[in-house]
């Protein structure tokens, strides 16, 4: 997922390098372990009385795990690549040069301190490349409505939450188990999200956007219908977001992305 920045007259390129991982060829040669012992009674038992199975394909194992590698690496003050990122982020939001890293300004965007990168622990990189890539696309609309204050949205922290849950959700998470069962995704779901990253370019952005734009025009409709709200609301509204991510995935196996964006938006 190399980045490219518009900045001034040059154009700064933000090399993807996923970092050493815990692996082996052999892990990554199978499906994921809590995808292969998540199996409901009936596909455990019953699965010879039935056409289709949810265990994944050679190329849907592939591509997940290709994923987690890239979601693998963590925020660090030492690598040049993040540093640019952060510097490229400040560029989109404010066309002007960052000069350091900490500076109260960040806080008018969503992030919850003055040194944004304290907030990327749980997403990793990929919650900083996840902004960057909304703020590419929609800087001169949507961006500029979540960032007002009147709106009492975080726009930082709500694209991070947004992040985080996605990765969770469908296994990305580190040391995830059986235990987590219940907040994971199921059979169903885990491989409607394999097919999409099979079958989509650019799968993650995309759902990360529906998602994000999603939780917004929530929060609007919600702050619409009650003047009185505040942000001890915001959690219901991303659990809502949750939620319906949760029943459109676990609905069915949708045959293209348009089919999944109908359904999630009919919600």
């Amino acid at each position: 997922m190399n980045q490219e920045i518009q900045q001034k007259d040059q154009i700064i390129v933000l090399i993807h390098q996923p970092k050493n991982h815990p692996w082996t060829e052999i892990q990554m040669a199978h499906e994921p372990t809590t995808h292969s012992k998540n199996k409901e009674f009936k596909e455990k038992y019953l699965s010879s009385c039935f056409d289709e199975t949810y265990n994944l394909s050679n190329q849907e194992t592939k591509e997940w795990w290709d994923l987690r590698i890239e979601l693998y690496p963590q925020y660090s003050h030492e690598d040049e690549n993040c540093v640019k990122r952060i510097k490229g982020l400040w560029y989109l939001l404010t066309e002007t040069d960052l000069k350091e890293i900490r500076n109260q300004k960040w806080t008018e965007f969503g992030f919850q301190q003055s040194d944004p990168t304290t907030d990327f622990r749980g997403g990793g990189i990929q919650s900083l490349d996840d902004i960057i890539n909304f703020v590419s696309d929609h800087k001169d609309t949507i961006v500029k409505e979540m960032c007002k204050p009147e709106n009492d949205f975080y726009f930082a922290a709500s694209s991070i939450n947004i992040t985080f849950f996605i990765k969770r959700y469908f296994h990305l998470q580190e040391q995830l188990d059986e235990r987590d069962r219940k907040e994971i995704a199921d059979r169903v779901a885990l491989k409607n999200f394999c097919r999409s990253l099979v079958r989509e370019d650019n799968f993650w952005k995309k759902l990360h956007q529906l998602l994000f734009i999603d939780l917004f025009n929530e929060w609007i409709a919600l702050k619409k219908r009650r003047p009185e709200t505040t942000i001890m609301d915001y959690g219901p509204v991303l659990e809502r977001v949750k939620q319906k991510t949760k029943r459109t995935f676990q609905t069915r196996l949708f045959g293209n992305l348009k089919q999944l964006i109908e359904f999630y938006q009919s919600l």
